[in-house]
C-alpha cells in the first residue's frame, strides 16, 4: 500500500508518541509496584480485583501493541472502559490520560495503515 509522505510521518508521529507514552507509564507503574509493593490480588475485594484486572490489561495492551497495534490499542482502550465502568468514572490523572492517548493512537495507527478490503498490492 503506497502511503504518501505527509500521511506516513504523520503515522510515525503517532506511532512513537504512543510508544513513548505507552513505555513511560509502563516505567511510572513499575517503579510505584517496586517502591509500595503489588498487592495479592486474590486477597482484595472483588471490585478491586476488577479495577485491578482492568488496569493489568491496559498495561498489556501497552506492550502487545509495540507488535499489533490494532489488538494493542484495544486491550488498552478496553481495560480503560472496564475500569470506568467498575470505578464509576474515571478522574483523569498522570497515569489514565496517557493511557487513554496511547491507546487513541494505537487505534489510529492501525486504522490508517491498514489494507483496504479489495485493493491489490501495486495500487
Amino acid at each position: 500500500m503506497n502511503v504518501p509522505l505527509k500521511a506516513s510521518l504523520v503515522i510515525a508521529v503517532l506511532r512513537w508518541t504512543a510508544r513513548i507514552v505507552g513505555t513511560l507509564v509502563l516505567a511510572f507503574v513499575l517503579v510505584m509496584a517496586i517502591g509500595e509493593g503489588v498487592p495479592n490480588p486474590l486477597r482484595l475485594p472483588l471490585r478491586e480485583q476488577l479495577l485491578f484486572l482492568s488496569l493489568a490489561l491496559m498495561l498489556l495492551g501497552l506492550v502487545v501493541a509495540w507488535k499489533w497495534e490494532g489488538v494493542g490499542g484495544a486491550l488498552v482502550l478496553g481495560g480503560f472502559a472496564c475500569f470506568a465502568l467498575v470505578n464509576h468514572g474515571i478522574k483523569m490523572n498522570v497515569v489514565f490520560a496517557p493511557l487513554l492517548i496511547s491507546g487513541l493512537f494505537y487505534l489510529l495507527c492501525w486504522w490508517l495503515t491498514r489494507r483496504k478490503p479489495g485493493s491489490s498490492l501495486g495500487n
